[in-house]
């Protein structure tokens, strides 16, 4: 990551604020090819949402540090992340986000009130296990051999207990359980679509 990216973070970050993370190579490519990007087209391959963004100012640093909700191959998170400027340098030694090409973020203006209850669901959500059954599906292949009536039929179900969420996913029911939207999880959804959805994003 850049400084310049970093500084967009540190100082625009806000509660609710949805992150889409954007890294060249394999790993970078494996969620992309499960999905129906168009060819060329540079998509992030994992999304999360930014909790209790807190800035705090000394003689010497300021920092921003913030909750990452998230669903990973490796479980549902609900982590501290540090953003640091020290002499106009903005850096982080947070691992994975020093992975990243670029992070984008999309804002979704919640309320106080809102928020609290995304963070609920965020933390409720500690430890759940990844959807695999849904990651398969999404695949490209099955979007081709399966009508989509039916496709929705098994995403409604498997959706129906909110359990074993992808990273999509997971974004999707965390903002609906602010109450602030009702988006429709009777299918599935790439970090790239998370990105585009309507009536969402207020910089979209």
């Amino acid at each position: 990551m850049n400084n310049n990216n970093l500084q967009d973070l540190f100082e625009n970050l806000k509660g609710g604020t949805v992150l889409a993370f954007y890294r060249s190579g394999l790993i970078g490519s494996i969620i992309p090819f499960f999905t129906r990007e168009k060819k060329g087209e540079q998509v992030p391959h994992h999304v999360a949402t930014a909790y209790q963004v807190k800035k705090e100012d000394s003689a010497t640093m300021s920092v921003c540090s913030f909750k990452l909700s998230e669903q990973g191959f490796h479980g549902g998170k609900y982590r501290n992340v540090e953003i640091i400027k020290y002499d106009g340098i903005y850096y982080t030694t947070d691992e994975y986000f020093l992975k990243q090409d670029f992070i984008k973020m999309g804002f979704t203006d919640l309320t106080p009130e809102q928020e609290s209850l995304g963070i609920q669901d965020a933390i409720s959500q500690i430890g759940k296990k990844y959807g695999y059954s849904r990651f398969i599906l999404t695949a490209e292949i099955f979007e081709k051999i399966l009508p989509k009536s039916f496709q929705r039929k098994i995403f409604a179900k498997l959706n129906k207990k909110q359990g074993e969420r992808l990273c999509s996913s997971h974004v999707v029911f965390n903002l609906n359980s602010t109450g602030k939207y009702n988006i429709p999880t009777d299918q599935a959804y790439s970090p790239n679509e998370v990105m585009k959805l309507k009536n969402v994003f207020t910089n979209v």
